[in-house]
Formats: structure tokens, C-alpha cells, sequence
């Protein structure tokens, strides 16, 4: 028998998360260890895109015997129970975000500051299934990532020809 992660109160925002990957555990016959409930904590807390190696020094801070290869697997794992997402922006480098069911963003991404904002649009939404049944496609997900240059003050590159213009 696995060990289980104690789920939080029934009033917690987390405990479907917690519910969902203690099922999992079980089902694959894996055991839950104490830097695995570390890093998924952090995880937790983060709710933004976070990558394995931002992970991995927010996670030291709390416990420093858990190395990179930990967070990297516990991510993975996050990923494979469907409780994470994974993305890859710009430079080859993987993000990762919490996998909410009921709920769905797009994103724009900076090529010149890397920024990422996420969007929700009811009427893009509705046009993605337009086009999909006029094409006899029934849609069971979908992934928008526009890319450009951001206009923003703040953009360290301002859009005015950064490291991302061709």
C-alpha cells in the first residue's frame, strides 16, 4: 500500500490537486516520498509558469536535500497524472503550470522580453469550434500561443528591435 499525501480541508482550492495525484500514485503502485510533497507544495504555491530549475531554488530554500533530478521527475509525474501542463515558449526551455480542468488561457509570448500573459477569449474560443465542425472535427482540447513584440513600457526591449526581431 502506497503512502498518501494528507489532502487539505474539503475547503481547500487545492484539494481536487491533491486528490487526483494521491489517486494516481496509487493506481501506478508509487510511493509517496517527503521531498516529492516538497516540491509539489511549492509547486502549489506558485500557480505561474515555473520551470524546473526556478523550481529547484524556490524548493532548496525549504528543504536543501532536494536535488534537480527530484523536482525534474516530480514535474514529469505531475505531467503525466494530467495535473500539469507543460509548454515550451522560447529557447528551448520547458515551463510548466498547474493543470486546471475547468479552466482554459491562451497565451501571448514576447519574443523580446520573454514575457507570457495569459488570455481568455469567449469569441476565439467559439471560432475555434466554428472552424473545426465546418471542417467535421470534433475538438477534445487545444493549445493557442501567439507569438510577437511586446508594446509595453516595461518590455526591456520595448518592441523596437530586441533580441527576438528577425
Amino acid at each position: 500500500m502506497t503512502e498518501k499525501l494528507k489532502s487539505p480541508g474539503a475547503s481547500s482550492p487545492n484539494k481536487w490537486f491533491w486528490d487526483v495525484l494521491n489517486a494516481y500514485l496509487e493506481k501506478q503502485a508509487l510511493k509517496q516520498t517527503r521531498q516529492r510533497k516538497v516540491v509539489v507544495e511549492e509547486f502549489l504555491v506558485q500557480d505561474r509558469h515555473v520551470d524546473a530549475e526556478d523550481l529547484h531554488g524556490i524548493v532548496r530554500k525549504r528543504d536543501p536535500k532536494v536535488g534537480l533530478a527530484t523536482v525534474y521527475r516530480t514535474l514529469n509525474l505531475l505531467k503525466e497524472a494530467g495535473l500539469a501542463d507543460q509548454k515550451s515558449f522560447r529557447d528551448g526551455r520547458s515551463v510548466f503550470e498547474i493543470h486546471r480542468p475547468d479552466h482554459h488561457h491562451d497565451h501571448l509570448v514576447c519574443l523580446d522580453c520573454g514575457k507570457v500573459m495569459e488570455f481568455e477569449n469567449e469569441e476565439i474560443e467559439g471560432l475555434q469550434e466554428k472552424v473545426a465542425e465546418q471542417l467535421g472535427f470534433k475538438l477534445t482540447g487545444h493549445r493557442l500561443d501567439l507569438y510577437g513584440h511586446c508594446l509595453r513600457r516595461d518590455c526591456k526591449f520595448s518592441g523596437r528591435g530586441g533580441p527576438g526581431t528577425p
